[in-house]
């Protein structure tokens, strides 16, 4: 099933269209490259096809979980406290860097697009908006036995989390792109005037430059999606190159 498809060039246009899919039902993502598929990093070839035999020979039957039980087991020599519960200690290792099934997603329309115009101004982004009903009960399963594509929300543990309002998709076959689904409750069609529970919004590359500018004027930007001094420092990077490109113009 294909995915609808919208394009824009002001962040008013923006807003105005994401209204159609709202955060009280729908999670948003944003990518620099629209030609990226909708996977998590432990479905890319080079942690999942030329991973699996290495993790196989060491007795686990899937790769990208098997990665993760080894982080887990060495992370507690880096970390006082671990998340006991499975799909937290996940969203943990995410957060650290490691290949998971898990796909970052936020609640927020706008930070979902800061993230796919702030690099690659000569390629299109995207922003995608997804639905799904099924959401992960971390106390009452395993990630080994959750076999669908769920929604996960975890406790913010980390400023950035909260600060984004990040949340995930699990994906149980992290190899398998998310692909567009028939959506089955009639309030959700309603309100958003589509059947399907994955839509695209074209970012185009000639507008990134400025949409940077215009989220930075509403806040949205490196220093408050990142409150750390990494995040101050790449902000004020970013706003000196601006500064230089303005005096350049005139």
């Amino acid at each position: 099933m294909d995915s609808p498809e919208h394009t824009f060039v002001t962040l008013a246009q923006f807003v105005q269209l994401v209204q159609r899919y709202p955060a009280i039902a729908w999670m948003h993502r944003g990518q620099t490259d629209i030609s990226w598929p909708l996977r998590p990093r432990a479905g890319r070839p080079e942690f999942y096809l030329k991973a699996t035999d290495y993790w196989i020979e060491k007795g686990q039957a899937s790769a990208d979980l098997g990665r993760f039980r080894a982080w887990r087991e060495q992370a507690v020599a880096f970390c006082e406290r671990l998340p006991s519960n499975d799909f937290e200690c996940l969203a943990f290792a995410q957060h650290y860097g490691l290949a998971t099934r898990l796909l970052d997603w936020s609640s927020n329309p706008l930070v979902a697009l800061f993230f796919a115009v702030e690099g690659q101004d000569d390629v299109d982004g995207a922003v995608y908006c997804y639905y799904t009903q099924t959401c992960v009960a971390p106390d009452n399963c395993t990630p080994e036995e959750l076999g669908v594509v769920a929604r996960y929300t975890p406790r913010p543990f980390d400023r950035r989390i909260l600060a984004q309002g990040g949340l995930f998709t699990y994906h149980p076959r992290p190899e398998v792109p998310l692909q567009a689904e028939g959506i089955k409750e009639d309030a959700v069609k309603e309100l958003s005037e589509v059947d399907v529970n994955l839509v695209v919004i074209r970012v185009l590359a000639k507008w990134k430059a400025m949409l940077q500018r215009q989220l930075n004027d509403v806040g949205i930007n490196r220093r408050t999606c990142f409150p750390d001094l990494e995040g101050l420092s790449e902000f004020v990077d970013w706003e000196t190159r601006q500064s230089v490109a303005r005096r350049n113009e005139q």
